[in-house]
């Protein structure tokens, strides 16, 4: 099974916000699916419903820091 398929069974078994990017890679371990894009605030919620493998494939999930905006960036 093509990796782009198994990304697609993974959207819809374990669906998540449209938000959220998926990307395929690989490392010394294996194949890897990353979700990227998460907020700092939801990503244990998301690797917690994420199972650590899927089909043979490892999950990633990569987190993003939230800016707070500065008030000098606000006048």
């Amino acid at each position: 099974m093509k990796i782009k398929d198994i990304i697609k069974e993974l959207k819809k078994e374990y669906p998540l916000s449209k938000k959220y990017k998926y990307r395929s890679g690989s490392d010394d371990g294996g194949k890897v699916i990353e979700i990227y894009n998460v907020p700092l605030k939801h990503a244990r919620k998301v690797r917690k419903k994420i199972p650590g493998r899927y089909k043979g494939v490892r999950t990633i999930v990569f987190f993003q820091v939230e800016r707070e905006k500065e008030e000098d960036e606000e006048k």
